[in-house]
């Protein structure tokens, strides 16, 4: 996929919302419910989902991924708390997003195994390849997770046709954004002030164990709810109130892919590996230009 189709295919995503990332405040929280201590926080690029609906973002299935995450910088090393992670659910219970018929029951669920892996910063930062260190954590855990509410007819048309209405926020969206969070106070992992982090799940086609085309959902006109299930992307700088980003406009990936890379797989496929050093190339409006497109993650201390 060339920079201009990454940026065209994350954009699509949030074409229905009307209140785009940039419009939260940088200090926002990492979900609706008691923040943390802002001792506590290490880092956080999360915003308000009451705020936002849903956020742009990159899936595993559609950008044919098996990692996706970040380098990162701490505010302190410490003992890990939890990661939290927002992710956008475009999985509907019955019909699709692309088709216009999404018909979901209220509170309808599904479940996916999603893996939390934290490694040592990079060792050695010489482009084109640059990997992690030695991983220091890899956590899975089986999420219970919203499908994305049904189209509305009547308040979503034209433009925004197929999508659900945020009644809050007046709003129209294609995705719901969602939390979800990795409880590590028991591991009494140190982490170190620099690393980074990646999440990953499989799909019918990607992953480090791709379910395939065989299950029973891919044979449902819906079909299988993780293959529209993604990695929200906040941004940088407008969204990251604590920590900081020391490679800006780059991520980490790992696709077979060579096109999903910005510099068209030249320091390697199928490797969790930046994206790309020395190309910034994740800007939101203009791919080499601030603000960049990062993983909404929050890491706190125990």
């Amino acid at each position: 996929m060339s920079t201009f189709r990454r940026r065209l295919a994350v954009l699509i995503a949030v074409v229905a919302a009307a209140v785009p990332v940039a419009a939260v405040g940088a200090a926002a929280a990492a979900s609706d419910s008691a923040a943390p201590a802002a001792s506590n926080v290490l880092y956080n690029s999360t915003v308000t989902l009451s705020r936002v609906g849903n956020l742009p973002s990159v899936g595993g299935e559609a950008y044919a991924f098996a990692e996706f995450g970040n380098q990162v910088t701490l505010t302190r090393a410490a003992k890990a708390g939890s990661v939290v992670v927002t992710l956008s659910s475009w999985a509907c219970q019955a019909g699709t997003w692309f088709d216009d018929d999404c018909a979901t029951a209220a509170g309808a669920k599904f479940t996916e195994p999603i893996t939390l892996n934290i490694y040592d910063a990079p060792t050695a930062t010489t482009p084109p390849t640059i990997v992690p260190g030695a991983r220091i954590l890899s956590v899975t855990k089986t999420f219970s997770l919203p499908y994305r509410p049904s189209a509305s007819a009547t308040k979503c048309t034209g433009s925004s046709a197929g999508a659900w209405f945020d009644k809050p926020l007046g709003a129209c969206f294609d995705g719901l954004a969602t939390n979800i969070t990795f409880n590590l106070t028991s591991l009494k992992l140190s982490l170190p002030k620099n690393l980074v982090f990646g999440i990953a799940y499989n799909t019918s086609d990607y992953g480090y164990a791709p379910y395939g085309d065989s299950t029973a959902c891919h044979s449902t006109s819906e079909g299988c709810p993780y293959d529209s299930l993604n990695i929200g992307l906040a941004q940088d700088p407008t969204n990251l109130s604590r920590g900081a980003d020391p490679n800006p406009g780059t991520i980490f990936q790992n696709s077979p892919i060579a096109g999903e890379y910005c510099d068209g797989g030249a320091g390697g496929t199928s490797v969790f590996r930046m994206d790309s050093p020395g190309t910034p190339c994740w800007g939101v409006s203009t791919s080499d230009e601030a603000p960049w497109y990062i993983p909404a993650v929050e890491l706190t201390a125990s």
